[in-house]
């Protein structure tokens, strides 16, 4: 069966391209012929663009050499988001099994994106959050598709807790033509169920699809030899420092983190440089991770590791769900009062943890199965 999948694949972000992989990843190892629907909009592809232009004067000469300017100290100053940029679109060209890009959703569906598939997947991560996506867009609906063929959802995310009317609406009128819906959080079942009459199910995101071993196919060893902690940063969190500095200093581990600039006294390095497969070789090589990520905490558990997650401030549930169903909730820690004497004391019974996991596993792998197979 050729199977095309719609989801948020082009952002530098290590989640997005690796739950995309690993959603064809695994549709693969099922048989099937998978390729992701290069989708790619200014709205996400505007945040992660290195360098843009600005016309500060109203002479195109005087504009022209101050953004030349501009652009000789950003290549001398970003070297690592540079090459960091390089990687990913190497992997999002070259490792994932993509389409040739399509700008817009009247792209999609005047040149029939989806006449080439059985069956056409919305994917995970937070296709369905308005806010991410700078407004609700069809096209992560598959609404570019009228042939009829068959629409499923694996693991979509709204990345919300309530939903305002007009977006009541949207899901109203495209979820519709979906066959089965599956969504990554509790929450999201809840707010979609009132808006369907097609049952919804709460499924893994598509990384826990897959086992450790399809990973390290992909992964690059980490370059660090000694042990570290490693900071995986996303966003501007200060609570991350406060974690990190006493932890560091109780365990007498340096850190290894993931921005440009120096944050830490103890530091070992940083990985501003690092692209997908890098990242998977440094959650490997770490003795505990500290993050405020989701899909960083997700590879500290494909890894068993010891780790600590700082919740979402706004939007904690994929988070919460995720260390709920796998007994770990006492890793999620807001502030320096909630950390144990010893980070050690947090280090997981991972052989409980995975056979907890491997249930839920186990019924995210048949939900596709039983989507996939029917008529």
């Amino acid at each position: 069966m050729k199977i095309g999948i719609m989801t948020i694949n082009s952002a530098y972000n290590y989640g997005c391209v690796l739950q995309a992989w690993s959603l064809q990843r695994f549709l693969e190892k099922e048989g099937h012929e998978a390729e992701i629907i290069n989708y790619r909009i200014p709205e996400i592809d505007n945040v992660y663009r290195l360098f843009q232009k600005r016309n500060k004067y109203g002479n195109n000469v005087l504009n022209a050499c101050y953004n030349g300017v501009r652009r000789l100290k950003f290549r001398l100053t970003q070297g690592p988001r540079i090459r960091k940029a390089a990687k990913f679109e190497h992997f999002i060209g070259g490792v994932m099994n993509t389409t040739r890009v399509y700008g817009s959703f009247r792209q999609l569906k005047e040149e029939r994106a989806g006449d080439a598939y059985d069956v056409l997947i919305t994917g995970s991560d937070q296709v369905w959050n308005g806010t991410i996506t700078k407004g609700m867009k069809p096209a992560y609906f598959l609404a570019f598709d009228g042939t009829g063929k068959k629409k499923l959802a694996y693991a979509a995310s709204i990345g919300k807790r309530e939903l305002m009317n007009a977006e009541k609406d949207f899901f109203r009128r495209y979820l519709r033509e979906y066959s089965s819906i599956g969504v990554r959080e509790k929450s999201a079942k809840r707010l979609l169920a009132p808006l369907t009459d097609r049952p919804v199910s709460v499924v893994l995101d598509p990384t826990l699809l897959l086992e450790r071993e399809d990973f390290d196919r992909l992964k690059k060893p980490s370059r660090f030899r000694k042990p570290y902690i490693l900071v995986h940063l996303i966003g501007r969190d200060p609570r991350v420092a406060k974690i990190v500095v006493p932890v560091s200093e109780q365990t007498g581990l340096p850190v290894v983190q993931n921005r440009l600039k120096r944050l830490y006294v103890n530091e070992l390095g940083r990985f501003a440089d690092a692209g997908p497969e890098e990242f998977l070789g440094l959650v490997e090589g770490a003795e505990l991770v500290i993050t405020n990520s989701f899909h960083a905490t997700v590879f500290s558990i494909v890894y068993g590791k010891n780790f600590i997650t700082i919740p979402h401030e706004l939007y904690p549930e994929r988070m919460e769900n995720l260390l709920q169903e796998a007994g770990l909730e006492r890793h999620l820690i807001s502030s320096p009062e909630e950390l144990p004497e010893s980070a050690a004391e947090l280090m997981p019974d991972y052989a409980e943890v995975w056979k907890r996991l491997a249930i839920r596993q186990e019924e995210s792998r048949n939900y596709l199965r039983r989507a996939l197979g029917e008529n």
